[in-house]
């Protein structure tokens, strides 16, 4: 995934996002045999969590993890959001390094 993505505020995307979990060095994809689950976090501009979707991982020695956009649009309002992958295993959790995302009015 790229470190920015760009949607329109009411937006509901239908290409999947997929993540390369990357080690502490950002070079090389962390097998992910230790978790059993993943979720995406959306945070919106105010920092506020907007919503939990969840993910699936799909090629956990490479570190794949794919997640599918909810049928509700996360981008209620215009500005900065900020993306965060949630890796769990039973009570156990870990988060990914966050990604910006921004939402404009249409034509903006």
């Amino acid at each position: 995934m790229n470190s920015r993505l760009d949607f329109v505020v009411g937006q509901v995307p239908k290409r999947p996002i997929t993540w390369t979990v990357r080690d502490e060095l950002g070079i090389n994809s962390l097998a992910l045999t230790d978790y059993t689950g993943a979720q995406v976090l959306i945070f919106g501009p105010d920092g506020s969590l907007k919503t939990t979707v969840a993910a699936t991982i799909t090629d956990s020695p490479n570190g794949l993890v794919l997640m599918n956009w909810p049928e509700v649009s996360p981008f209620d309002t215009a500005g900065d959001y900020y993306i965060q992958l949630k890796l769990t295993n039973g009570s156990a959790a870990d988060y990914t390094t966050g990604h910006k995302a921004s939402a404009k009015g249409l034509g903006v």
